[in-house]
């Protein structure tokens, strides 16, 4: 399967959000959202997003067919995130979209949904995200209140 790039994504992304004809949040988990926002360098095949996005689902279809970008992207048929997580999420250049608000976990979250899959490019951008968002083991593991 092929892989693509941040800045693929990117592009991806930006085609559908020119495209969308309504508002829509997307919640981006996985590689997409460690290349993006955390400066993972590890490719990846597809868009994962938490939240459903049938809403845009032809701005997608068309998406592919502007940039010629075939990436899988939808809902994650299973995924685990920290509890609470949903109210730590950023948002990625708001100033860059005008129909999709893209959200991303915090890097933390992101790095504990990582490790509940476990594959080894899951590890390898932990361990990214770890060394360019200078994440502490005591940051990592401090209780929230």
């Amino acid at each position: 399967m092929k892989k693509y790039t941040a800045e693929q994504i990117k592009i991806f992304l930006k085609a559908m959000d020119n495209l969308a004809t309504t508002r829509c949040e997307i919640i981006l988990i996985g590689g997409s959202a460690a290349a993006l926002a955390y400066n993972v360098i590890e490719t990846t095949q597809d868009i994962d997003s938490w939240n459903n996005v049938d809403q845009i689902k032809e701005a997608y279809e068309k998406a592919k067919v502007s940039t010629g970008f075939n990436i899988p992207f939808g809902k994650v048929s299973v995924g685990d995130g920290p509890y609470n997580f949903e109210d730590r999420l950023i948002d990625f250049e708001p100033a860059v979209f005008k129909n999709l608000q893209v959200r991303v976990p915090e890097v933390m979250d992101l790095i504990l949904m990582k490790t509940v899959r476990g594959y080894e490019h899951d590890l390898n951008a932990i361990e990214q995200m770890i060394k360019t968002q200078k994440v502490s083991l005591e940051k990592l593991t401090e209780k929230q209140h």
